[in-house]
């Protein structure tokens, strides 16, 4: 893979998401996300699909070609987000969203929350769209209103993987309909912002945040790098400030 580059003048902006945090938004983030596109096209076999977490197919970017977004977290970030410039521990993945509703795992169905490395550091997420849908959904950032039954669940899927969706189900009316992607407020999370997507659009913020993907129409999913639901992952884990 060919180093990532990106702009030297991308379009900035910050969105609240509660008193406390917020979610930062650039547009016209790469120099050439076409490139991105077309690797992903042409290196199709080699993502792998996630048998639990992400609800599709991911490709491990190697470090090599993520020096200028890791300075872009580091210089720009760091300052927003108050968390030291050194130190800063990255994973990125080609990511691409392909699981229709009644194939998801009981939790893919909530938002979720990035576990930290350790209790002395802290999560942040840069996600990067590259497709032109905007009906393939962007992303949802939540406040938990049933912590504690989600808490309960997620300790049963760490014990096995699919064991909570009885108690799910015998708990959350959500649980007893036609399984759906999370798209809006329900028994458990309140919505509190949507980021549409946009061709070429970064997204920078705590992995502490409850957050997913917001799909509405999951038809318009696709096996299709050309014209599916790609995105560029990358998880910062730093130390606060």
């Amino acid at each position: 893979m060919n180093v990532i580059e990106i702009n030297s003048s991308p379009e900035m902006r910050v969105h609240p998401i509660t008193d406390q945090d917020v979610c930062v938004v650039v547009d016209n983030f790469l120099r050439n996300p076409e490139n991105l596109v077309e690797f992903a096209v042409e290196h199709a076999a080699a993502f792998e699909p996630q048998a639990v977490g992400y609800p599709g197919v991911l490709y491990d970017v190697p470090g090599s070609a993520m020096d200028a977004i890791n300075r872009f977290i580091r210089s720009q970030m760091s300052r927003r987000f108050s968390f030291f410039k050194g130190d800063v521990r990255t994973s990125t993945y080609l990511s691409m969203a392909t699981r229709q509703p009644g194939e998801l795992a009981p939790l893919q169905r909530l938002p979720h929350s990035d576990p930290r490395a350790s209790l002395e550091r802290n999560n942040y997420a840069a996600l990067v769209y590259l497709f032109d849908d905007p009906e393939l959904g962007g992303t949802g950032f939540y406040r938990w209103t049933n912590r504690k039954l989600i808490e309960e669940a997620t300790s049963m899927e760490i014990d096995r993987a699919g064991s909570s969706a009885d108690f799910l189900a015998g708990h959350l009316d959500m649980y007893r309909q036609p399984p759906r992607y999370m798209s809006g407020t329900n028994e458990v999370a309140e919505l509190l912002l949507e980021i549409p997507p946009r061709f070429n659009r970064l997204l920078f913020y705590s992995g502490d945040v409850p957050h997913s993907a917001h799909i509405p129409r999951p038809e318009r999913l696709s096996a299709d790098f050309a014209r599916g639901r790609l995105t560029l992952n990358c998880f910062a884990s730093v130390r606060p400030k």
